[in-house]
């Protein structure tokens, strides 16, 4: 990977001070960014936006600034660390890749494949060397105990796109662009920036729309950030989200309003949907989730009634108990009205290159989903994935299959995951071995027996790649290094190959030639027409025989619709032409393409699928429980955070404590608690003693902690994270509220007690 040698130095600058473009890592919007480094001093001066960049058109959040933080921190691991005598010591490259090898190759051969477990973090999607050889690795472990982050957030989304459309790519995404009425459901981007739908500046893109005459609607039991600037707000009880839906479905067909127009040929399921509306009437699912009949059958006719309405859900729709039916019926509506697949409406990005990150698709009539099941609980994978609120089960019940050994890769589980800090901590802390990809000590890798860290941020390229499937346009930028990466640090794509080769006994040069290998088989498996024609080695032929992830990139770009097709298209897309072009590149806005999408055996849509409409007499007991006079904890987002880890760097820790309650007024008042008074929060799992801050925000009965605090005193560095560790909210968590289909983890339903600590009482 060459650095850069970034643009000139202003006026008065000296000459070793240049610009450099990159992008942001720190959230699913990749903003375009502006870094001034000081080459002399190996320091960053200044991170901006790029106001050059096609689709972020300079805009960044707080959180961009956080490279200079990361690149600085103190306690980032420059080199391989290993156990000795129980304690983390530094340790060479070969000591610790062939230790890490070794153990997991003796832990299988004793144990069989299944006894190694790996759990993978956002960063999957973030840093180009995970994205591209951690299914090579996952290729030589060969093991079923996979596991990450997904099925904590965001698997009734995939799950609905798996089902109703037959890929987990098939992935609508809101044209927000070219939207008149908009209507968030547990979404709010003005502190998220935006989640499945990126498009940087999510606040600018939403008062455009209020500005070309269209509404922006927000459903959610608290007056988010994004609800206070909405033209309409509906509360809701947390967990209701799919019996409102379905009363609007039952709305839209009582009322004539079902019009799919264009996608009527492509649908099945439509007399099975209609018939399973009916017992979702307004007058009934109003009292349970808290909104009037009437404001239910106006929302559907605004719905109906619009030129382009797109219905987005976000968090708050996936981290629930009834996930897969929300996600569902945001598709189907959005369906019924004909908005799926047009203009202003969700719509499926064509992307510049092929999605191969969570690619899976319906083949022979098997959907990927319960093709084989968790040993403890029985549960069906998805993806090849199970979800994570199972892996601790997996660790602490002896037996054959049991998990021995774990490899976390750019996650912190202990943090993010139901029961993390308690009972998963003390499961990792008794496993035979762990190795860990990670930059930091954090709550999880101090379990590690090996951590393996990647390069310097800014000395290793960046480009999207998940992201592509999720884009609201047609974009991709390359940014190449910023300085060549330290004598003796290794590159992600680099690491990974020398652990594969270790395990399969082969060179790491051969592993990075596998790699690439499995991905042109991919891509030819997917149905590329372009790869279809060419043999592995005329393909090496053109990208080259340089390793690492920007060869890889580099025939997705050439593979992809804009490519130059290996030659065929001299005038087509390749990365070194990527490369000329420093502040991106834009092909334009999504277009219809429902008939690329389909992989259904019948391609059709299926608009009643079983895996998820087998939930609704859950549901339909949910809606005719008696609520009790319990809380219910739900979570928030925050735009200084991003899950568990940007707590550390001094340019986010500052300002107000971040980590409260927040509570109503009313509920505080039962209660005897004041604003500010430290209360204890408990439910079923577990207890967490918090800062409480009275809001008017949140709806009666419920109260709120954002997600990914709880900092431990006893983990070696992170002295900004330990100086202000806030709570671990998973603690309240409950593994066994999950959402029925998908697993996913229920993180906005959970049943708690409050109470003031006796000290402030007394």
């Amino acid at each position: 990977m060459t650095a850069s040698p970034g643009t000139a130095p202003q006026a008065g600058q000296p000459a070793d001070i240049r610009v450099h473009g990159r992008i942001c890592p720190f959230c699913e919007q990749n903003c375009a960014t502006e870094v001034t480094f000081d080459h002399s001093a190996g320091k960053v001066v200044s991170i901006r936006g790029d106001k050059q960049d096609p689709l972020s058109q300079g805009f960044v959040c707080p959180k961009a600034v956080a490279v200079k933080d990361l690149h600085h921190a103190p306690d980032v691991l420059t080199g391989p660390m290993i156990r000795r005598n129980g304690q983390l010591e530094p340790a060479s490259w070969d000591e610790a890749l062939d230790y890490a090898a070794a153990r997991l190759q003796a832990i299988q051969a004793e144990h069989g494949r299944d006894a190694v477990g790996l759990f993978f973090g956002t960063s999957i999607a973030h840093i180009p060397g995970f994205a591209f050889y951690t299914g090579p690795l996952l290729n030589a472990l060969q093991t079923r105990q996979i596991y990450s982050t997904s099925s904590i957030d965001c698997h009734p989304h995939f799950l609905a796109a798996m089902s109703m459309f037959g890929g987990f790519t098939s992935f609508p995404v809101p044209d927000i662009d070219r939207s008149d009425y908009f209507v968030l459901i547990g979404a709010n981007p003005l502190q998220s920036n935006g989640s499945f739908m990126t498009a940087p500046g999510v606040p600018r893109r939403l008062k455009a729309i209020q500005e070309r005459g269209g509404k922006v609607v927000v459903i959610d039991p608290r007056r988010t950030e994004t609800a206070r600037m909405a033209d309409w707000y509906l509360s809701i009880e947390p967990g209701g989200d799919a019996a409102l839906l379905l009363a609007i479905v039952r709305t839209l067909f009582d009322e004539g309003l079902v019009q799919p127009g264009h996608l009527t040929p492509y649908l099945k399921g439509v007399d099975a949907l209609r018939a399973m509306a009916q017992d979702f009437a307004p007058e009934r699912v109003g009292p349970a989730v808290g909104i009037a009949a009437e404001d239910i059958r106006t929302l559907a006719r605004e719905i109906a009634a619009a030129p382009r309405a797109c219905l987005y859900g976000r968090i708050g729709s996936a981290m629930q108990r009834f996930g897969s039916l929300t996600n569902w019926l945001i598709n189907a509506i959005n369906i019924l009205t004909g908005n799926l697949d047009r203009e202003g409406g969700p719509m499926f990005p064509q992307g510049v290159f092929e999605g191969v990150i969570m690619s899976d698709r319906c083949r022979d009539g098997q959907l990927p989903y319960d093709r084989w099941r968790s040993r403890v609980s029985n549960w069906p994978e998805m993806a090849g994935q199970f979800p994570a609120a199972l892996m601790v089960e997996e660790m602490e019940t002896p037996g054959e299959g049991q998990m021995r050994a774990l490899v976390t890769m750019g996650a912190n589980p202990a943090l993010s995951s139901p029961n993390g800090g308690g009972r998963l901590s003390e499961a990792m802390s008794k496993l035979d071995f762990m190795l860990s990809f990670d930059i930091f000590i954090n709550e999880t890798t101090r379990h590690a027996d090996v951590i393996l860290p990647s390069p310097p941020h800014l000395s290793h390229s960046d480009f999207m790649v998940f992201f592509t499937f999720l884009t609201v346009r047609d974009y991709i930028k390359y940014a190449p290094p910023v300085f060549e990466a330290p004598s003796g640090a290794l590159h992600d794509s680099e690491i990974i190959c020398e652990l594969i080769g270790r395990l399969t006994g082969q060179s790491a040069a051969a592993a990075d030639d596998q790699a690439l290998r499995m991905l042109v088989d991919q891509l030819r498996d997917q149905g590329n027409a372009v790869i279809a024609g060419l043999s592995f080695e005329q393909i090496v032929q053109h990208v080259g025989s340089e390793p690492g992830e920007d060869r890889m990139l580099d025939v997705l770009l050439r593979s992809g619709t804009y490519g130059d097709h290996f030659g065929n298209r001299p005038d087509g897309l390749t990365l070194e032409r990527l490369k000329a072009m420093p502040h991106g590149v834009d092909f334009g806005a999504m277009e219809p393409r429902i008939d690329k999408v389909l992989h259904l055996p019948d391609g059709k849509i299926d608009l009643a699928p079983a895996v998820i409409t087998d939930d609704l007499a859950r549901l339909n007991a949910w809606v005719d429980g008696e609520r009790d006079a319990g809380l219910r904890l739900m979570g928030r987002r925050q735009v200084r955070t991003c899950n568990t880890w940007l707590h550390n760097f001094p340019s986010l820790a500052k300002g107000p404590e971040l980590c409260v309650l927040l509570m109503h007024p009313a509920d505080a008042a039962e209660r005897g608690i004041p604003d500010g008074a430290r209360v204890r929060v408990r439910s079923r799992t577990g207890t967490v003693e918090v800062p409480v801050h009275l809001s008017d925000e949140m709806r009666r009965g419920n109260v709120s902690l954002p997600h990914g605090w709880g900092h431990d005193e006893d983990v070696p560095g992170q002295l900004h994270a330990k100086a202000r560790p806030g709570v671990n909210s998973n603690h309240l968590a409950d593994h066994t509220l999950l959402d029925a289909p998908s697993g996913n983890v229920n993180l906005n339903e959970i049943p708690v007690e409050v109470e003031l600590l006796a000290t402030e009482s007394a």
